[in-house]
């Protein structure tokens, strides 16, 4: 028994089965993890080592080299890159795209416990694994009003307490507070009066402040536990603590000798939100949280909050569910849109009964779809909703195939039952072919190598679900709905739908006769229009771009002061910043600016330092806006180049819903020598200031602080009985403290105890080089009289790559003016004219950068090395859909000739892509790239039918040129329902001004324009290359059937 067959004859169990699907599907739809992103893992993890106090350059001896020399035997990873900065290390392991990251993790994690001659005074090391979850909150609620640091901090504490209590939360971040800590402010000169020296101090509280347990001892039949209660409860127990005793055997205790305060550690940021002080607070999701209900139960949540809490000011910003519900407001409409369009389409050739019946099975589909994702732990996210809003026009093709198929039975005078099971039965090969040829066209994009890679791995998942779930539900669920409610049993002829079946059947046969008499002529345009296509792609009339950008919500700023600039002069200068931006013509297409000063993100790491700031813009809705983002940008671009006490800035993609592709342009330069370095990068950055187009270079060299040296004299040392670590930790007492212990007064936190020299007693380097020293007879003497104080300037940060310095150039591309037109720069038309182009032998601006710098060696890294990654293995993923829809139609045909004339069709479609691009103005991006990609299965499935047809024509004996016109006339009219309703699916994507889909329109346009030039075609091209093929493997005698020579010979075709 046929499938069809059992279709028709089960009906029940057929409605049974829909219903189920219908119940579990919306259940599923309803209750499945959303949220912003897909949680791609980067296939890269990150250490982070803090030591308080040491300049970069220690730091990369006593951190960064110890931990790269034991990382260098990790199998399987890409590269190592590794930044010392004043206080912190970090260190970036990226691995290879095939590696197991979970067997990657457990080996990090086993070799670093092997490094253990870190000292002892810095931080254990952190390890992170990086996915988008990780990196991309969910959204940044603003805590701020007229309170104190102190009540800001309470209120922030308790809000991520209460935020955390409400499930799907895997964790809160906090910036903009500053912890309660202890200080002993001691009294250098009291110190020395009573003999009594810094390190005993910090002696005296660390053997005071202990709880230690006794063990247990037996009273009687009773057991009691025994335990030393040693720890402060309070300030005043610290204050009354004994030291020493003086010469009167009176005690001496801490507060003879310092002063004690209950108070906040010293500012490292500030966060701010529209000018004003503000607390900032980052929250992030669990993966199996669903970020529409969590962000309304944080809504709640934080108005609720506001409301008990007086004085206290809370916004939500960055919202990460607003794309999620565009994007299935988007699916929604383009979901409406597209049945509605189907019904039409179909309606108007097949009748409304089967136009119902196709549109019926896009919600089918659909929630198939989500029952199948959901076993596959396929999110909806953007990416995927995105999947499902590209395969929208594609999943009725099949449906209206043998839907069509019916009809024609229907007319042949067959009733309701027989049409569909003979309907169904004659097209079900070939429509599980076209299914397949498009699966397979989409499967190898899951080889993609790099970042992009990952993200696009989505595509190939979710598209394939929902097209074999569209397979199932035309070659199973149709037949019997058909079958049973397909309409009269007697069918009328007179309808208009078959008038117009008629009229159009009529004119092709006359047009597609005239191309079979000039097939010459026929090629030779078709290759004309190719080389055309050829020479508008590489004109430059359509540009090259890797990833389109769309116009971003969030603009991004990094800025930097100049090197030693504290913290709150940083500050002043970000308040004129903001300032200026809320205040500039454009401000009403504003929501509000986020700031924090003291640190910024750079490649997932946060780089903290007081001349560090950075600046979140959030921009109303695409379609709100009055300006550009780029004539925003311009404007703050302009104000930023001219003002005083700014070092560098700037703008990065504030986008979170597109994949990370690097920066713009992005330049490695390595070598031993970080002043050479310093000069070779000048250099760099000069050379590309000469294109026009870049803007925002810089480079990651900075100047460090200047800093103090002591230089032990070690003779001196020894014979005051002193030596190096007890210097190290008085110099780090008298400077910026140093953390002793830890108190919890009657709670459960923990706070550091700092101890301390009292501000005015050291403020000028006299006062450091005079710090009383006690020798081990008791007596006190002046630092200076055993080591040497230098002033001398290091380096604000020292970067490797594979442990090899190096120092980074970057910058951005962005509009200029030529002959009155603005250009579109992009990023790798910049890295060309840099580099030079190896196919062409054109030399690049830095191409004899070896000859001029030997020893050092220049990189191309951002979107230039991401796209080298992607390209590669995207060549690879065509190569193989290639091969896999050939096989595929090799199989279906029992012939290795008849696939390649199907699959002469893409070229077609090639020329609609390109076409489609000029038209719109739309770059050559990755996303065109990708549906070039996937059009190798999409344009074939027409040709592969039609073809099918003309075999079954002639092994029904009817001759060469007739079997063509004939299959065409048959073909013509699903060809047409089928493209007309892909097509439609597209419209709304290409048609909207959202910031939600324009990242994807370039692919859209792409799959539509190919995809309507290929049908086109292939009605009147596939005819031709038909029969030149037949006549060359019949001459040959390897065709099965009867071939005529000449179009003459046929006396049927006039």
């Amino acid at each position: 028994m046929s499938l069809a067959k059992f279709s028709v004859d089960n009906g029940v169990l057929i409605n049974m089965i829909m219903i189920i699907v219908f119940i579990f599907g919306l259940y599923t739809m309803i209750y499945m993890p959303k949220e912003e992103m897909p949680a791609v893992d980067f296939g890269a993890f990150y250490i982070m080592v803090s030591y308080r106090g040491v300049s970069p350059a220690e730091m990369e001896t006593l951190v960064v080299k110890k931990i790269e020399d034991q990382l260098i035997d990790m199998e399987d990873v890409d590269y190592i890159s590794s930044t010392a900065s004043e206080g912190r290390a970090t260190i970036y392991i990226q691995m290879d795209p095939k590696a197991d990251i979970d067997d990657a993790w457990n080996e990090l994690n086993t070799e670093m416990d092997k490094v253990n001659d870190l000292p002892e005074d810095a931080d254990d090391p952190f390890l992170l694994q990086l996915n988008m979850r990780e990196v991309n909150e969910i959204c940044t609620v603003a805590l701020g009003g007229d309170l104190s640091d102190n009540a800001l901090r309470e209120l922030a504490d308790d809000f991520k307490d209460e935020i955390l209590e409400l499930g799907y939360i895997s964790k809160v971040n906090i910036s903009g507070t500053r912890d309660r800590q202890i200080w002993i402010d001691s009294n250098i000169n009291k110190l020395k009066e009573y003999g009594i020296s810094l390190n005993d101090l910090a002696n005296a509280i660390n053997m005071r402040n202990k709880n230690a347990p006794g063990g247990s001892i037996k009273v009687g039949y009773a057991e009691f536990l025994i335990r030393t209660m040693g720890e402060f409860d309070n300030i005043d127990q610290i204050e009354n603590l004994v030291v020493s005793m003086d010469t009167n055997g009176r005690s001496v205790r801490i507060e003879d000798v310092a002063t004690v305060r209950d108070t906040l550690e010293e500012a490292i940021t500030i966060s701010k939100l529209n000018g004003k002080k503000a607390v900032t607070v980052d929250i992030y999701k669990k993966a199996d949280g669903n970020i529409i209900s969590v962000m309304e139960d944080i809504y709640k949540k934080t108005a609720e909050f506001e409301y008990r809490m007086e004085g206290l000011s809370v916004e939500v910003r960055n919202d990460g569910s607003i794309r999620v519900k565009n994007s299935i407001s988007t699916l929604g409409t383009n979901a409406i849109i597209g049945i509605i369009l189907v019904f039409i389409v179909l309606w108007i050739f097949i009748g409304w009964k089967n136009a119902l019946f196709a549109s019926w099975g896009i919600p089918f589909s659909f929630l198939l779809a989500f029952i199948l994702m959901q076993q596959f732990d396929v999110t909806l996210n953007n990416l995927s909703l995105f999947a499902l809003i590209l395969v929208l026009g594609m999943i009725v093709d099949d449906a209206i195939i043998v839907l069509e198929n019916i009809h024609r039975y229907r007319e042949m005078g067959f009733n309701l039952k027989e049409a569909a099971i003979k309907g169904t039965q004659e097209i079900a090969w070939p429509v599980v072919a076209a299914v397949a040829t498009t699966i397979a066209a989409f499967m190898p994009l899951l080889m993609m190598e790099g970042r992009m890679g990952r993200f696009m791995s989505v595509f190939p998942i979710v598209v394939s679900m929902a097209l074999l779930a569209s397979l199932f539900e035309s070659l199973v669920i149709l037949p019997s709905h058909t079958a049973e409610l397909g309409g009269k049993k007697n069918f009328d002829r007179k309808k208009k739908e078959h008038k117009l079946h008629d009229w159009l059947v009529k004119n092709y046969r006359k047009t597609v006769k005239k191309v079979l008499k000039h097939r010459l002529l026929t090629i030779l345009a078709l290759l004309g229009a190719m080389f055309l296509s050829i020479m508008i792609l590489f004109s430059g009339l359509v540009k090259f771009q890797f990833f389109s950008r769309g116009m971003p919500k969030i603009i991004v700023i990094n800025l930097e002061t100049p090197t030693g600039t504290s913290l709150e002069k940083t500050d002043e200068v970000i308040t004129k910043v903001e300032n200026f931006i809320l205040n500039m013509p454009e401000n009403a297409d504003i929501e509000s600016v986020v700031s924090t000063v003291g640190q910024y993100s750079e490649n997932h790491r946060n780089l903290v330092e007081t001349r560090n700031a950075n600046i979140k813009i959030d921009l109303v809705e695409l379609d709100e806006m009055e300006f550009t983002h780029n004539q925003i940008k311009n404007r703050i671009r302009k104000y930023l180049s001219n003002l005083p006490g700014l070092y560098t800035f700037r703008f990065k993609d504030g986008e979170r819903g597109g994949p990370p592709t690097g920066e713009d342009i992005e330049i490695r330069i390595k070598g031993d020598d970080l002043t050479r370095l310093e000069e070779i990068s000048e250099y760099v950055i000069s050379e590309i200031e000469k294109i026009e187009g870049t803007a925002d270079l810089e480079t990651s060299f900075a100047e460090g602080k200047n800093e103090i040296r002591i230089v032990p004299k070690h003779d001196k040392m020894a014979l005051y009985g002193l030596n190096v670590q007890s210097i190290s930790s008085l110099v780090g007492y008298a400077s910026f403290g140093g953390h002793i212990s830890k108190y919890r007064g009657t709670g459960m936190d923990e706070y550091d105890i700092v101890l301390r020299v009292m501000d005015e007693q050291i403020d000028e380097l006299s006062d450091l080089e005079n710090l009383p020293v006690r020798t081990r007879n008791g007596d006190f003497i002046a630092l200076k009289e055993v080591a040497d104080l230098e002033i001398g300037s290091g380096y604000a940060q020292i970067e490797h790559r594979d442990r090899k310095r190096l120092i980074t150039v970057t910058g951005s591309v962005t509009t200029y003016q030529e002959n009155g037109r603005t250009i579109q720069r992009s990023a790798e038309e910049v890295t060309q004219q840099l580099r030079g182009n190896s196919l062409t032998g054109e030399k690049g601006i830095l191409s004899g950068f070896s000859e001029r710098f030997p020893g050092y060696q220049i990189e191309y890294g951002g979107q230039a090395e991401e796209q080298a990654k992607t390209n590669n293995s995207l060549y690879f993923a065509l190569a193989v859909a290639l091969l896999l829809v050939f096989t595929i139609l090799a199989t279906q045909f029992k012939s290795a000739v008849q696939p390649l004339i199907v699959m002469a069709t893409l070229p077609f479609a090639f020329i609609g892509v390109v076409f489609g691009l000029l038209v719109t103005g739309l770059p050559f991006s990755m996303m065109t790239m990708i549906s070039v990609v996937a059009l190798a299965g999409v344009v074939v499935n027409d040709a592969l039918v039609l073809v099918d047809f003309v075999n079954r024509e002639r092994a029904n004996g009817v001759d060469r040129w007739n079997s063509l016109i004939n299959a065409g006339s048959i073909r013509l009219r699903p060809i047409i329902m089928t493209t007309v309703t892909t097509i439609a699916g597209f419209m709304p994507i290409m048609l909207s001004s959202s910031s939600t889909t324009s990242d994807y329109k370039p692919m859209a346009v792409s799959i539509a324009f190919g995809l309507a030039f290929a049908t086109v075609l292939t009605l009147f091209v596939i005819p031709v290359i038909y029969s030149l093929v037949d006549s060359l493997f019949g001459k040959l005698g390897m065709t099965r059937f009867k071939t005529h020579e000449k179009y003459e010979d046929c006396v049927d075709c006039e």
